[in-house]
């Protein structure tokens, strides 16, 4: 009786001193494996800058001034179409200036419906454009870091300044908004990512 209570007392007793060593081997090999890694390379760049450097870039493409070409012309229609009928009924007859005033109502009703409704046309279609050129910048950050071994590349706002103009509540939520407050310039690397993206777009249209 005695013998099996002292066997199950070092049982209890070895079971938690096995598992602490385990885990105690578990933590080490991880520690090792963590000093065995060189270290981590980090880097920075200015999204903005290069979300500036290219946006003129894309919104004049080909398609997008075709677009807006269209749009140029057609508004310039609708307008002329509006002058000629208030021409007209500036010199029309009393008995037909009720009849012209109720087109010119009509003509500058669709006039405003077409102007509301190409301005939402191109903002999708700019939109489209930013969404485009941000996975250009995705795939050339990835290229750059993968050539040079980066393990991390970060978009820095450290250099974004508050706008002394906004109201309280916007200047807070642009604080709160701030994640980097200093990068290194050394680490910055936004003039090669700006470099990559025009060789790349310089290919595609030539």
């Amino acid at each position: 009786m005695f013998k099996q209570s002292r066997a199950k007392l070092t049982r209890w007793i070895l079971i938690p001193a096995l598992t602490l060593a385990a885990t105690g081997i578990g933590y080490r090999a991880v520690a090792v494996a963590i000093e065995s890694r060189p270290p981590t390379v980090v880097v920075v760049f200015n999204l903005q800058k290069v979300f500036d450097s290219f946006v003129n870039r894309a919104v004049l493409s080909a398609e997008y001034k075709k677009l807006e070409a269209n749009i140029d012309a057609e508004r310039m229609v609708r307008k002329a179409t509006v002058e000629n009928l208030i021409a007209a009924y500036d010199e029309a007859s009393d008995e037909d200036k009720g009849l012209l005033f109720d087109q010119i109502q009509q003509a500058m009703g669709e006039a405003e419906k077409y102007i509301e409704f190409t301005d939402r046309e191109k903002d999708v279609e700019q939109s489209l454009i930013m969404q485009s050129l941000f996975k250009e910048i995705k795939s050339t950050v990835a290229e750059i870091a993968e050539a040079n071994n980066y393990d991390l590349v970060i978009a820095s706002d450290a250099s974004i300044e508050l706008n002394p103009k906004l109201p309280f509540r916007a200047t807070n939520e642009q604080i709160s908004m701030h994640r980097i407050y200093y990068a290194n310039t050394h680490i910055d690397i936004t003039e090669q990512i700006i470099t990559q993206m025009n060789l790349e777009l310089d290919l595609k249209t030539n």
